[in-house]
């Protein structure tokens, strides 16, 4: 096994709208738990990057967990977030962070 730390970024979404990024970011770790992978992301106006660090048999591997990743986290977007689901999701991210 060897840790490996991919850069899987730059994401933007094939359609012209751009993925919330901290619904996005909620969704990645989501994602990366359920893969016992680890992802930190950074965002500025028109990018979100993203650097995943997962245990893999190999580099071949670690990528195909990276991208089935951030694949899994642009599918959980919504297309059109209202600001209230945003804010609730927002709200449900930090619970989760102060109960851990």
């Amino acid at each position: 096994m060897v840790t490996d730390s991919i850069f899987a970024g730059p994401v933007a979404r094939e359609s012209s709208q751009f993925p919330d990024p901290v619904t996005f970011a909620a969704a990645a770790s989501q994602a990366a738990w359920r893969r016992s992978a680890s992802i930190v992301t950074a965002h500025t106006a028109g990018t979100i990057i993203s650097v995943v660090t997962v245990d893999a048999p190999g580099r071949y591997a670690a990528v195909a967990v990276a991208r089935a990743i951030v694949s899994d986290a642009l599918r959980q977007q919504a297309p059109a977030l209202s600001q209230q689901t945003i804010d609730d999701r927002r709200r449900a991210g930090a619970q989760r962070a102060s109960a851990a």
